[in-house]
């Protein structure tokens, strides 16, 4: 096999290591979080061949993020990571990938209307949604809590100044339709459950209410909490009315964000325009079939376009997605598999593409799939794969180790051996019985769930399974936020921040920092701020000075009075026990914790989260935009945790870019929170080795556009019902990871 060779590779963290890559084979690079990993296939490898590339086509604009010796025989590389900062709502699958000209040439030519018309964003958008395919209406789960009793007032947007009123006023209506106003409201039928949501009084009645310390009076016939917001009308019925909206597909258009005119339009008989802009792909590739079959000729090519890019999605597991699913809604992962899929009928060969862990975000009966795909794109290119999965980095044909720790402390060459000897935990298995239960009506505009309730155990552990799209990530994302006021989202989404935000920055562990110094020194808190008095009076604080231009793009050069700290060289002389304050910002989360430092009960409760969470390796003056997702992830976790308003925690895939060693870590903290805080954790995991320390499971498996809980109960419940999937791959016997 020809080498792609890269000597002396120092970026970041990694010490002076040569590698070796095989073209036309599948590299595997795994080691601990933090190890450098990221740095070795992105950083640096596909770094250096955007560089190259960049040299003949783009003027050299390429930012350097490399430190390298020499390499050689480098060829085109395609960086695939699991991150999506796509926020346009009006960006879809098919205008993404160049698909819309295909579509819109198929149904303009078939039903006669000018192109223009099937342009979403254009004239054809619907006029009722603006051709979003969706509009603010109010939301089911947003007004009710299921469990309050009707003379308790369940309706949310009741329950605020006019509470009073509204108690009065419901209670009446309850007698006027002879319902029992000391039921739960999921106790109702439906019929009765419709009535107070949706229903008007008959008779006006007047009451006199308590609100913001006086009495008051008011008349008013009874008008239900979604009759009341569907008014939009600014009076104590419609209070607030976008906090208990959501976004719901657009009634008008059927969510496909054209005018309701031409969506209707019959393509086929009994399959519309709006069909072949909302269905999901298993089922469009059907009924595109068989229009084929009765299409003209010339639509061949372009339908045998669209058809290809279907097939290629159902074989990376995205058959449930649409063409007009906006990407902005997509997952990191998600969208990953989606260029997966382009590149898998791309025309483009001989290219070394380098993947963000593509199994992490699967379901394990997804794996072997995951990796026969991985072994089929290797048929025509080269593979870097950064992973954690066993089974991938056995199937690999070469694997490159990195450790032995993270930070400083990794970014070593090591052998197998020594890995496995990383990956080494143990954590005793531990069953939380929970305190009490809810029932979680799930209810979403997008995925059916069939009438599902999704059982909650308080102070548990309960863990989301299923396969990818069965509507996980929906549940913790949009519908728990509205059962529960105490709940917080943890997702690995990157965290929010300018070009300047820092670990330190972040986690606030800087303004303590910056206390600290003031108090201990006497000096004003204002000098030790890059962006105030003690800022570099050369270069305003940014540790780089302008020094030309190079065409269009400015060039920089570090600061020579500051030599890039930022600060003023009088503010650098001052120090508490040798350290000022641009060194601190310059240690690591572990070495600032062995500093013995006293900075401040809060920063050190925060370096301690940090630390237990597995990211003791961090620099305080790491960018977060340089973070992983789980790096993420993590550091919202450890803020949550540290300001303690959440009783109620949702993870996504928080074992995502973990190996057993930070597993363990990970779960032994969640394991604490429990015990000691009697916190609840609702966890969507595909990571086997993370659900076998779960307390209780809830499975989805889903067929069509409908999601159903297939299997709901306690670990034990689990092993004893053969009917679910999920059992086939943990371990009734867990002792260690």
């Amino acid at each position: 096999m020809q080498k792609i060779t890269y000597k002396g590779i120092k970026t970041h963290n990694l010490k002076n290591i040569d590698v070796d890559l095989y073209k036309g084979g599948m590299t595997c690079i795994a080691g601990v979080s933090g190890s450098g990993k990221s740095s070795l296939a992105f950083s640096t490898i596909s770094g250096i061949s955007q560089a190259e590339y960049d040299k003949m086509t783009n003027d050299n604009k390429v930012e350097i993020d490399y430190d390298v010796d020499s390499y050689d025989d480098v060829i085109m590389a395609i960086p695939l990571k699991q991150l999506n900062f796509n926020v346009n709502p009006r960006s879809t699958v098919m205008s993404y990938f160049d698909l819309q000209k295909f579509v819109v040439y198929v149904a303009g030519s078939i039903t006669g209307l000018p192109l223009s018309d099937f342009n979403y964003n254009g004239d054809g958008r619907c006029r009722e949604c603006q051709g979003l395919g969706y509009k603010l209406q109010p939301d089911t789960v947003s007004i009710v809590d299921y469990n309050k009793k009707i003379c308790e007032v369940p309706f949310r947007c009741w329950q605020k100044t006019y509470v009073d009123f509204f108690r009065q006023l419901l209670i009446a209506y309850c007698d006027e339709c002879g319902i029992d106003s000391n039921k739960r409201f999921k106790e109702l039928s439906e019929k009765q459950k419709e009535k107070l949501l949706y229903g008007t009084g008959d008779k006006k009645k007047t009451f006199k209410y308590k609100a913001g310390g006086r009495t008051k009076s008011k008349t008013s016939c009874y008008i239900g909490p979604i009759a009341g917001l569907e008014k939009k009308s600014d009076d104590m019925f419609s209070h607030n009315r976008e906090q208990y909206c959501a976004q719901k597909k657009c009634d008008c258009c059927s969510g496909s964000r054209l005018r309701e005119r031409v969506a209707s339009k019959e393509l086929v008989k009994g399959f519309t325009v709006a069909n072949l802009y909302t269905e999901n792909l298993d089922t469009l590739e059907k009924d595109l079939n068989k229009l084929k079959q009765s299409a003209a000729k010339s639509l061949h090519q372009a339908l045998d376009n669209i058809l290809s890019f279907i097939i290629a999605c159902k074989k990376v597991g995205l058959g449930y997605l649409s063409l007009t699913r906006s990407i902005a809604s997509l997952s990191g992962g998600e969208l990953q598999r989606l260029r997966i899929a382009q590149l898998l009928i791309g025309k483009m060969h001989d290219l070394l593409i380098v993947l963000d862990e593509p199994t992490a975000s699967l379901y394990p009966a997804e794996i072997n799939l995951a990796i026969d795909i991985m072994e089929e794109m290797c048929k025509k290119n080269t593979l870097l794969v950064v992973e954690h999965n066993e089974d991938v980095i056995e199937r690999a044909d070469h694997n490159i180790y990195l450790g032995h720790d993270g930070g400083k402390n990794g970014g070593y060459l090591i052998s197998k051996a020594e890995f496995m000897k990383l990956q080494e935990g143990t954590l005793d298995y531990r069953f939380f019985k929970g305190s009490s239960r809810d029932a979680c009506v799930l209810e979403s505009d997008y995925i059916d769930y069939a009438g599902s309730e999704l059982e909650i155990i308080n102070g548990s552990i309960l863990g989301l399974c299923g396969m990818s799209g069965s509507g996980k990530t929906t549940i913790l994302r949009e519908i728990l936020p509205k059962f529960y006021e105490d709940y917080l989202y943890v997702s690995q989404k990157p965290l929010k921040g300018n070009s300047f935000t820092t670990v330190a920055t972040y986690t606030k562990i800087l303004d303590e920092i910056r206390s600290y110094f003031a108090k201990a020194l006497g000096k004003n808190k204002g000098y030790f701020s890059q962006r105030g008095k003690g800022a570099c009076d050369k270069c305003g604080g940014t540790g780089v000075v302008e020094i030309g231009n190079f065409y269009e793009e400015k060039l920089f050069d570090t600061c020579g009075k500051c030599n890039g700290s930022g600060y003023l060289q009088e503010v650098l002389s001052w120090k508490i026990d040798e350290i000022n304050i641009y060194d601190i910002q310059q240690m690591t989360v572990d070495e600032l914790i062995a500093s013995k430092l006293k900075i401040s009960a809060k920063a050190n409760k925060m370096l301690e989260l940090l630390s237990n969470l597995g990211l003791g390796y961090l620099k305080l003056s790491q960018k977060v935009k340089t973070l992983s997702g789980g790096e993420n992830q993590r550091i919202k976790l450890a803020e949550a945790l540290n300001d303690n308003k959440y009783s109620m925690i949702g993870l996504d895939e928080p074992a995502k870019g973990l190996g057993r060693r930070e597993t363990a870590r990970l779960l032994n903290l969640i394991y604490n929170q429990v015990s000691k805080s009697k916190k609840t954790f609702i966890i969507a995991e595909h990571d086997t080795m993370f659900l076998n320390y779960c307390s209780y499971f809830a499975e989805l498996k889903r067929k069509g556009q409908c999601t159903t809980i297939v299997f709901q109960g306690s670990r034990e419940q689990l092993f004893d019902d053969k009917k679910n999937d999920i059992h086939n791959w943990l371990t009734a016997d867990v002792t260690e990871l």
